[in-house]
């Protein structure tokens, strides 16, 4: 892994060093600070391991998970992932959404990938965008010459009468350690060696403020657009339903949808699916 790639600590998270991080980046929303976080040294997936939890009743906001360590990390569309211990940050954080309107639910995703950007340029220096609609990426070529961006990681949302906020960023992964070329970490792209306490509480307190900003319908989108990679480029679209939309990205839409004109000239608003960036 080389000298560099040395000096990257793949050690557990220490509960009493998280919550000296903790302190410097206060975690909540309106004035209710959050639980601290449950680290835990391996599970299956952390969005598994709190559903599991909401399967016995309501818990508070901010209810957090960590693992070192997924066997079994769920991604979009039901892919399913293994992370390497201590290479990642691997999370999962219960945000109650009862209180916002259903026609906003859907920005969420939005909000929590706004947050874990916040928190990476805020870390590391990098300049971390986001593809919509919440992959986390570093815009550029893939490492075997392909389109990109380079993806550092991604949020999954499960949502029920409280959401699941699924977090995950590839740290200290190396080249043989991703799973595709368009995978990246932030080793890779050169940024300074970190402690992952220090991001975890950084994810947290910028999650709670976006939050807050989402509930107070109080410009999130306008800062959504301002990151969104996708913008302007043309992509390639999997919908659900095995379609590709090939087009051009235009615009985001009020409640978070992507605006392709497809090559027919037609315009089309996209709720979910899975974007290529791409040359046409």
């Amino acid at each position: 892994m080389g000298r560099a790639a040395a000096r990257w600590s793949r050690e557990p998270l220490e509960a009493e060093s998280v919550k000296r991080w903790l302190a410097q980046y206060p975690s909540g929303t309106v004035g209710t600070p959050w639980p601290e976080p449950e680290l835990l040294d391996t599970t299956g997936s952390t969005n598994t391991h709190l559903a599991a939890v909401l399967a016995g009743g309501r818990v508070p906001e901010g209810t957090c998970v960590v693992a070192e360590h997924q066997s079994a990390g769920k991604g979009r569309q039901g892919r399913v992932w293994e992370s390497p211990a201590g290479a990642g940050l691997w999370l999962s954080v219960v945000i109650d959404i009862a209180s916002v309107p259903p026609a906003r639910r859907g920005l969420l995703p939005l909000a929590a990938g706004l947050a874990v950007t916040d928190a990476l340029i805020e870390v590391t220096g990098l300049d971390v965008r986001l593809k919509w609609p919440n992959d986390i990426v570093i815009d550029g070529l893939a490492r075997d010459g392909s389109p990109g961006p380079r993806k550092l990681g991604g949020v999954l949302i499960e949502a029920a009468d409280q959401a699941i906020v699924g977090c995950g960023v590839n740290v200290s992964g190396a080249v043989a350690e991703l799973p595709t070329p368009q995978a990246t970490s932030l080793l890779i792209e050169g940024a300074p060696p970190l402690d992952r306490g220090r991001l975890l509480a950084a994810e947290l307190g910028h999650l709670g403020a976006r939050v807050a900003q989402w509930r107070a319908d109080a410009g999130l989108i306008e800062d959504y657009r301002e990151r969104c990679l996708s913008l302007g480029r043309s992509v390639q679209v999997l919908l659900p339903g095995g379609e590709i939309l090939v087009g051009v990205a235009t615009a985001i839409s009020p409640d978070g949808q992507l605006v392709v004109n497809d090559s027919q000239g037609n315009t089309r608003s996209v709720a979910a699916g899975d974007v290529i960036h791409a040359t046409i």
